[in-house]
């Protein structure tokens, strides 16, 4: 998401006469407040912008620099208070629509947000950042032709800014079009969020390997690598003696997935190695597309000796895992993530155990909402992937927000269903109700942006019909 930087004296190009109209004691104090801010020092730039307008309330530059500053901690709300009194003193700043317009779209205003971004377009024509931050709405939206179009537009006026080649390849990605949106998805390593790793020897392009050594590495998160570990055979069968490099929660789990020569953790000293390719590029180089990604499951089992075996209550005829929260530094997890009181209706069906996989802080949740009779903990027994594996492996269903154990589910042929927000992942696509990663999954997805009640009533009714069949 764009957001217009800071203005500082000398960006200041529509009124440059602005910071010297300004009381010297205001101008000394936001030159200070732009070097903090830009400096990302956001705590400190916050203070200082909010002591200069002490002196001038009213000041549209203030207030916008403010807004910036704000929404860059996650205070939405004040950030969307100081864009609005900047509008209201000086209604013609496309700079101050366009930022209203993206606090909005992250509180989930998005009607608002869109008439917000072509205001901004309104008053400047040539305000490229408007364009892209409309587009990135008309995605959230589903819209995603429109989006594809406007990032178009961007790109010709700026054709190598990561941000909008990025976004345009997640765009094209939702829409199926795996051959252009990988291709784009490769400026994943011209962000910030990803460093690029070098090595000496070359990046694979595909050929034939003859028995070549090629070093695989993961780069994002769980799930990713449960999603494409699946094209570590695939190398193997063009000829090549995969050494793959996980995260170490998971080398347990692949350990025993065929394809792979030698396993390793990061930070592990490497053995040598011909070629090299992130994970995440191996549908690019080997030209996938919708219909030709490798669909078989499960390409994962848990290995015998993890895990424990799944205590079952008595009169049990049913048995289900649930993941309510992912990790709450994930960018998308407020979208993503709910309170387990959602799933009480589930525990509520007679014959039903509920077993709860989570992990992490919000396990606190089975006491806080007084959950601990009704969902049964497994999670805090298992040490790593595998025994979470194994023990999902003696489970009938598991129901989860967008997490990786949707992906470790799909994985090992498990029939999991998926709490999908409204503004899904790239990997969901839009309205499909299946997935074409995983044939064991069903997708229920947001009517509308935050309205989790409906996608857990259809997951109670389509439940309450499995059990009566």
């Amino acid at each position: 998401m764009s957001e217009k930087r800071p203005v500082s004296p000398k960006q200041e190009s529509k009124q440059p006469e602005w910071i010297d109209t300004v009381p010297p004691k205001v101008k000394e104090v936001f030159i200070n407040a732009v070097k903090a801010h830009s400096a990302e020092k956001y705590e400190e730039a916050v203070a200082l912008y909010s002591m200069a307008l002490s002196l001038l309330p009213d000041d549209p530059v203030l207030l916008g620099n403010l807004g910036v500053a704000l929404r860059a901690q996650g205070k939405f709300k004040a950030a969307e208070a100081c864009y609005r009194r900047a509008i209201a003193v000086k209604a013609d700043s496309p700079g101050a629509w366009s930022n209203l317009g993206n606090v909005l779209r992250r509180l989930g205003q998005l009607k608002e947000s869109i008439a917000c971004h072509r205001r901004a377009i309104e008053l400047d024509r040539k305000f490229i950042d408007a364009y892209y931050n409309l587009g990135l709405v008309l995605q959230d939206l589903g819209k995603l032709d429109e989006s594809i179009r406007l990032f178009n537009h961007c790109l010709k006026f700026k054709p190598d800014d990561p941000r909008i080649n990025w976004d345009k390849s997640l765009a094209l990605l939702s829409n199926g079009d795996f051959i252009n949106g990988f291709e784009l998805y490769e400026y994943r390593w011209k962000r910030k969020e990803l460093a690029p790793r070098h090595f000496r020897q070359p990046l694979w392009d595909g050929s034939p390997l003859n028995g070549k050594r090629i070093f695989i590495y993961h780069e994002q998160g769980f799930g990713d690598t449960l999603n494409f570990c699946r094209y570590l055979p695939l190398v193997a069968e063009a000829g090549g003696r995969v050494i793959f490099e996980c995260q170490p929660e998971l080398i347990s789990l692949l350990e025993g997935m065929g394809g792979i020569e030698k396993i390793v953790s990061g930070g592990d000293k490497l053995p040598e190695f011909d070629f090299q390719s992130p994970l995440i590029s191996l549908p690019r180089i080997l030209k996938h597309d919708l219909k030709s990604i490798p669909r078989e499951c499960p390409y994962l089992t848990a290995p015998a000796q993890a895990g424990f075996p799944v205590h079952v209550p008595e009169g049990t005829k049913f048995k289900i895992g649930i993941v309510w929260a992912g990790k709450p530094t994930h960018k998308n997890d407020h979208n993503r993530s709910v309170s387990i009181e959602n799933f009480m209706p589930f525990a509520g069906l007679p014959g039903v155990t509920v077993y709860s996989l989570q992990k992490g802080p919000e396990t606190k949740q089975r006491e806080e909402f007084g959950c601990g009779v009704l969902v049964r903990d497994l999670g805090n027994g298992c040490e790593d992937f595998a025994d979470t594996a194994k023990v999902m492996e003696q489970l009938d269903l598991i129901i989860t927000v967008d997490t990786s154990v949707a992906h470790l589910a799909g994985a090992l042929n498990i029939p999991v269903w998926v709490a999908i927000p409204y503004n899904p992942d790239w990997r969901w696509m839009r309205k499909r109700k299946d997935s074409p990663w995983y044939p064991s999954m069903t997708l229920f997805r947001q009517k509308k942006p935050g309205d989790w009640s409906f996608v857990f009533n259809n997951m109670l009714a389509a439940l309450k019909q499995k059990l009566k069949s």
